[in-house]
């Protein structure tokens, strides 16, 4: 039975742009009620400003554990309760693994990873005591990336982070399933967001080669919507590139041998 999204108690982390501006937009014309997260307020409450006053804007850096915490707890004395908790909020980053900084590893897992599970950290205890609704105490949603599934050459920083979020979202699967809380990641491919700017804006532009695929953050919210009315354990927008990670998996040479001639990112 899918799951009315009317009245849904919704948090999003990253909400300002890309995928979670969109998430909010398709959510909040079905009814949920949303409390939206990140460090550009002025876009978030314009975005509010749009979708009705039903809805919040916090400034969140989730790369600061004590934020994401305060972000958690807004959320909760603003909705009274939360149903889902989608942790969106992350950047990329173009680098070798070799000319990767330690400042750079420490920004990016700070952002990628820990603000994942300090936001999930704050939000279980939330969850776990509130009643079923529906067959469900809540669910955490974590955007991960395609590329979790398979590092990219110039982008292992970036990857590792979002390797890291997918095995943290196998394992909460598992640990929070009697307490009837779905987890459940999220692989885009390339989306038509900011997230080559913000590239840029921590070291080199990201790149995509020529026949890379590239899908509208509409449509990997879609998708998550889907996911939140019938709560799965993952999500994959671009069907292909799923089937071609599970032939990498079985042929990791001819994936190399792909790789190493596809241009740098």
């Amino acid at each position: 039975m899918a799951r009315s999204l009317t009245g849904m108690r919704v948090l999003i982390t990253g909400a300002s742009a890309g995928i979670g501006m969109a998430l909010a937009r398709g959510l909040a014309a079905e009814g949920a009620r949303l409390v939206l997260g990140a460090r550009r307020l002025d876009r978030l409450e314009a975005l509010c400003l749009e979708l009705g006053p039903a809805h919040l804007a916090v400034a969140c850096d989730v790369a600061d554990p004590a934020q994401c915490t305060a972000l958690v707890g807004r959320a909760q004395a603003h909705l009274g309760g939360l149903d889902t908790l989608v942790c969106n909020a992350g950047y990329g980053l173009i680098a070798e693994i070799s000319q990767t900084t330690i400042a750079q590893w420490e920004q990016i897992l700070r952002t990628n990873l820990l603000g994942t599970t300090a936001c999930m950290a704050a939000a279980v205890p939330v969850m776990a005591v509130q009643p079923l609704r529906e067959g469900y105490r809540g669910q955490v949603l974590i955007v991960s990336s395609a590329l979790a599934r398979r590092g990219k050459p110039g982008a292992g920083a970036y990857c590792a982070t979002k390797a890291a979020q997918l095995s943290v979202a196998e394992a909460a699967r598992l640990e929070l399933q009697p307490s009837r809380i779905a987890v459940t990641s999220i692989h885009p491919v390339n989306t038509a967001t900011e997230f080559d700017q913000a590239a840029a804006s921590h070291g080199a532009p990201w790149r995509r080669g020529a026949h890379d695929p590239v899908q509208p953050a509409a449509l990997v919210a879609a998708a998550m919507i889907r996911a939140i009315r019938r709560p799965c354990r993952e999500v994959w927008p671009h069907r292909l590139t799923r089937h071609l990670l599970v032939l990498a998996a079985w042929w990791p040479g001819l994936a190399d041998w792909v790789l190493r001639r596809q241009p740098p990112p």
